[in-house]
């Protein structure tokens, strides 16, 4: 009978009393987990990188939004310090620095623009019953010798009517009307004797106002030609007149104290009545220039920075940024590395470049500040500066001159204005100039595909000559239109943004379908294994048996 060979595998040896012997729980978790495991790997990998790349769009929006409040703050700066030396009797303000140049002006003379003010006197209480059936005409008074004359401004003529009104509900109803105020003052200040005070509501002299009663025998109410006849207290405490001053000689005269259009770029403001001369200066501030440089520098390598840091492309380390590959965010990047290489046009017949303003990029393409650039520019021409925060329109003839509203849709540029022999029409470049006829010799064009241009001439323009239109847009305004555009909501960042929220939501139903097949498969394996345990117990139960055949076996040797 042949020998059973002692180096055959013990297979009694593995079945235990009660079953396989194997950790069913670990052979299930292993078996699940090679199935599930890679596929959740992969798409929780997807969800980190999509979760990083709309964090990275956040962070892109607030870099965004903070660069672009830094250039409109920018383009507020002022490059002029500008004084007057009797602040008190007259001041000025900048309008637009593109237009003002160094040096200083003379003003003297001053008599300000001033309100009508009109006194109705000799009322001895506030409490009595007052009627009226007032006429109120606005135009000029003039007055010569005691003697007042009224002219109508043909603004139009308002009527009031009152019947038993106490002082105050009159003087209610005369600021009731556009153009008057009133108000009730005790001028003796014993509550026995009572005025009420009117006033035009702009200076000038064609707001002044005439009252006139229709009631016969009643002058209550009433701005007499002569005051010293007047049956009541009425009288005239000022006129309303224009303003009038002389500035380097020139006498000047307007029906405000706000004058706008007599030193280009700035407005004078008149305070007080005075006749010695007063000095108004103008000088470039280097300061002032040299920080708005150097905060432009600083909001750009800070942009720069941000949106370097997103698209990093990390070749060693493989920590790349978490908008690496963007095509939006690649986009928005090109375009800004070429605004910073583009010439600045329209700031007169040359481009200017932002080298050219001591504004320069080293090797890593970070900007920096070149001091003896600066030096040079800001000595031969300081009007280039105005490239980094002005707009500005301007032409290339003394006697013509072009304006445009902020809301003007022309691109910065020069345009050669000339005449169109075959359509009778002045072009703006390829555009028709609709002319309008202004009298004495001035014209006005205007363009309906560019509204809010307009060009003016002092004289008739001649056929056969042709003018430059330059048109400058602030490298401010070029950078606060790339970020405004980068933060709308018609975006292509704004697209991706969406598109990586509806992935996220896909990824994260990706996930919880992995969920749902885990636990199924869990619970298949689970039920095999268990049922797998049944037939090995039912087998195991048979040990003792074949153990006993096993050894009797051996004995009959």
């Amino acid at each position: 009978m042949a020998e059973v060979s002692n180096n055959r595998p013990d297979y009694l040896s593995l079945v235990n009393q009660s079953g396989s012997g194997f950790n069913v729980s670990e052979l299930v978790d292993a078996m699940v987990n090679s199935d599930i495991q890679p596929k959740r790997f992969l798409q929780t990998e997807k969800l980190e990188k999509t979760e990083n790349a709309i964090s990275g769009i956040g962070y892109l929006n607030s870099q965004a939004s903070k660069t672009k409040s830094n250039f409109e703050l920018i383009s507020k700066n002022e490059f002029y310090n500008i004084s007057s030396s009797n602040s008190d009797g007259v001041s000025v303000n900048i309008s637009d620095e593109t237009k003002l140049s160094v040096g200083s002006r003379t003003v003297s003379n001053v008599v300000t623009a001033k309100k009508m003010i009109f006194e109705l006197g000799g009322f001895a209480d506030t409490g009595g019953s007052l009627n009226g059936n007032l006429t109120i005409d606005f135009g000029t008074w003039s007055e010569v010798a005691g003697a007042y004359s009224f002219s109508s401004s043909g603004g139009g003529t308002h009527n009031l009517t009152f019947a038993g009104k106490t002082l105050n509900q009159v003087a209610a109803e005369f600021n009731s009307i556009d153009g008057i105020s009133a108000e009730v003052i005790d001028v003796g200040g014993s509550g026995n004797e009572y005025s009420l005070i009117l006033s035009s509501d702009t200076v000038g002299a064609t707001n002044g106002f005439h009252i006139s009663d229709s009631t016969v025998g009643q002058d209550r109410w009433e701005t007499p030609n002569d005051p010293t006849s007047d049956s009541v207290d009425n009288k005239f405490n000022q006129l309303a007149t224009n303003a009038s001053f002389t500035l380097d000689g020139i006498s000047i005269s307007r029906n405000t104290n706000t004058i706008s259009n007599v030193i280009d770029g700035a407005v004078i403001e008149l305070h007080s009545d005075f006749v010695s001369a007063a000095t108004l200066s103008f000088n470039r501030s280097e300061g002032a220039i040299r920080q708005t440089v150097s905060d432009v520098i600083v909001s750009l390598n800070e942009f720069k920075a941000e949106i370097e840091r997103l698209t990093l492309i990390d070749i060693e380390g493989g920590n790349h940024g978490a908008l690496i590959m963007d095509p939006s965010v690649t986009a928005l990047k090109s375009d800004f590395k070429k605004l910073m290489l583009s010439p600045l046009m329209g700031y007169g017949p040359d481009p200017v470049y932002m080298s050219q303003l001591g504004i320069k990029t080293n090797t890593e393409g970070d900007f920096y500040f070149d001091e003896n650039v600066f030096e040079r520019t800001l000595s031969s021409s300081p009007h280039y500066f105005s490239a980094l925060k002005d707009p500005k329109i301007s032409t290339s003839e003394a006697t013509i001159t072009a304006k445009q509203s902020s809301y003007s849709p022309i691109s910065s540029g020069n345009y050669v204005v000339s005449f169109d022999a075959s359509s009778g029409k002045w072009q703006f470049a390829d555009t028709a100039l609709l002319e309008i006829d202004m009298g004495g010799g001035a014209y006005k064009y205007t363009s309906t595909s560019f509204p809010g241009l307009e060009i003016n001439t002092t004289q008739p323009l001649v056929t056969s000559e042709t003018f430059t239109v330059y048109v400058g847009q602030s490298i401010s305004k070029k950078m606060s239109y790339l970020m405004e555009s980068a933060l709308s909501i018609n975006s292509p960042t704004a697209a991706a943004e969406s598109s990586y929220k509806d992935l996220r939501s896909k990824i994260s139903e990706r996930i919880e379908k992995l969920d749902v097949r885990e636990q199924l498969l869990r619970d298949r394996y689970t039920e095999q294994f268990g049922a797998m345990e049944s037939s090995m117990t039912q087998f195991n139960s048979t040990k003792s048996m074949l153990e006993n055949f096993i050894e009797a076996w051996k004995k009959q040797k």
